[in-house]
């Protein structure tokens, strides 16, 4: 498995609690459905920011918790 495959299905598994943390913020699970597809394209743009070997959760909860802000 690539790089690529293993970081996409990292990030589809986290979808479920990014969604469920979006939400806690939003009140609104529609706008958490929205911060989440934006925190995914963010993410996915800037794969090469991210550290192999670091938190993919945390960067991820980090990004949804800027876009939010």
């Amino acid at each position: 498995m690539t790089v690529e495959a293993s970081l996409r299905n990292a990030m589809l598994a986290a979808l479920p609690s990014l969604r469920a943390f979006a939400i806690s913020l939003s009140h609104d699970p529609i706008r958490a459905d929205d911060l989440v597809q934006d925190t995914i394209l963010r993410a996915w743009a800037n794969t090469h920011h991210f550290q192999a070997g670091t938190n993919l959760h945390a960067w991820l909860f980090t990004i949804l918790r800027n876009l939010f802000l």
